[in-house]
């Protein structure tokens, strides 16, 4: 029955997959929503990039008209006019191609505007990715910090369920009062309370994960390969930093491009000032048919019926026209409209000073931050490592009697609050280097292939 029950356990440990970080954010760039809405925004703006969405090319139409009339001359005002039923059909098919040959050359910097909001919507991409491989850096660790902490409360319960048990011997064999076993429960149930609500939160990190990753199974079980203590903690040169974040933040590229776009609305604004030159060129066939076998003439010696055949006639027509437009005025709208475009120019560029100026602050608060974490972890680690080091000795101490339960406990305590501590000064420390990170667009240098 063991081995089956053994058996079992490997087996289900073994059909659970491995999650490493890289795999981990790969599967959030294929899966993650917002990252394939800003995919099809791209499509849309790659598929408007076209000379043709420009206004370069001309439009050519194929048109058909086919009208039908039936006049019945009832009543007429003359006594020689035609009398009877007149019945017309005609059948105009043409073609019709209008093209605008100068306008200022407003197709060709439409095209440029066109290209510019492509890789403006490829910069709002790169920000939902840079933000998406942020939330999966973090929500990865997320999940090891919080198992490390279990792994911590179950080491805690394990030597409390060890000295409740050993408590108990001694309560049995007379050596120890019944206090010091209730004292020794009550420990082990306080442990075994916090192991529990470390294990909800454990579990809920793993589910914030699967959503980062756009499980359809929120409860997909991973193996997490990545370790802790392989995350690499070094020095930063903030002149160094600084730079990147001048080149590579993607927020910063997407608000230069915002800027050249602004800079070619006003340029496409002035282009109404310029005439237009416009050519209108087509052909049309008009066929048509009379129908006079119901109606009567007038000849001079009275009147007499129309032909019985119906009459035919077809005419081609073959046009081009050139077209010559400028505005003389139109109550300052031009004017207007350009100074509007000055103005949004001018707002924007503002808005990239002022975001410059922001993510500058960003980064000496992230700088800062990063290098006091960095401080205050190597202080947890020492802190945990003496805490060990005294729960060791405090332990063998237990055991022979030469402290008490109530001294034990607090060094037990101290250990568990210590390495705790170091876990979540950790947590702060990675959290602190994926800012930095991220504002120095090095977030997808390291985590994009």
């Amino acid at each position: 029955m063991t081995c089956l029950l053994m058996f079992l356990v490997v087996s289900g440990t073994c059909a659970q997959q491995e999650l490493s970080l890289s795999k981990a954010i790969k599967l959030g760039l294929e899966r993650n929503y917002d990252i394939r809405i800003e995919n099809k925004n791209v499509e849309t703006a790659t598929n408007n990039n076209k000379w043709g969405e420009a206004g370069l090319y001309p439009s050519v139409s194929l048109d058909v008209n086919q009208n039908n009339n039936l006049t019945d001359n009832v009543e007429t005002a003359f006594p020689t006019a035609t009398q009877g039923q007149v019945i017309t059909n005609s059948l105009s098919p043409g073609i019709n191609l209008n093209w605008t040959i100068f306008n200022g050359f407003k197709a060709h910097m439409s095209k440029s505007r066109l290209e510019n909001l492509q890789s403006e919507s490829e910069g709002n991409a790169s920000v939902v990715v840079s933000n998406t491989i942020q939330a999966i850096v973090l929500g990865y660790y997320k999940v090891m910090v919080e198992k490390e902490a279990l792994d911590e409360l179950q080491k805690q319960l394990d030597l409390s369920r060890d000295k409740f048990d050993y408590t108990r011997i001694k309560n049995e064999l007379g050596s120890a009062v019944s206090s010091d076993l209730l004292l020794e429960e009550g420990n082990y149930l306080s442990d075994s309370i916090n192991l529990i609500n470390q294990e909800l939160v454990y579990r809920k990190s793993k589910r914030d994960l699967n959503v980062l990753l756009a499980e359809d199974d929120l409860t997909q079980e991973y193996v997490y390969t990545d370790e802790l203590k392989s995350i690499t903690i070094g020095n930063y040169d903030f002149a160094l930093l600084l730079g990147q974040l001048d080149e590579s933040n993607v927020d910063l590229k997407k608000a230069y491009i915002a800027q050249s776009i602004a800079r070619q609305n006003t340029a496409i604004s002035k282009v109404d000032r310029y005439p237009t030159i416009s050519v209108g060129a087509g052909y049309n066939d008009n066929r048509q048919r009379l129908d006079l076998s119901s109606a009567s003439f007038f000849t001079g010696e009275g009147f007499a019926s129309g032909p019985d055949e119906s009459l035919s006639s077809i005419t081609d027509t073959y046009f081009m026209n050139f077209t010559l437009s400028f505005s003389l005025f139109n109550g300052g709208r031009i004017n207007r409209a350009i100074q509007n475009t000055i103005i949004q120019e001018d707002i924007n560029n503002l808005q990239v000073s002022q975001l410059k100026n922001s993510l500058t602050r960003d980064l000496y608060n992230a700088y800062d931050d990063y290098n006091s974490r960095k401080r205050l972890f190597e202080i947890n680690v020492r802190r945990e490592e003496s805490a060990l080091t005294n729960l060791n000795i405090s332990q063998d101490k237990f055991k022979t009697g030469t402290i008490n339960s109530f001294d034990y406990r607090t060094v037990q305590n101290n250990h568990l609050s210590a390495a705790i501590q170091k876990l979540q000064a950790l947590y702060s420390l990675i959290d602190a280097k994926v800012a930095l990170m991220r504002l120095t667009g090095g977030i997808l240098e390291s985590y994009v292939e």
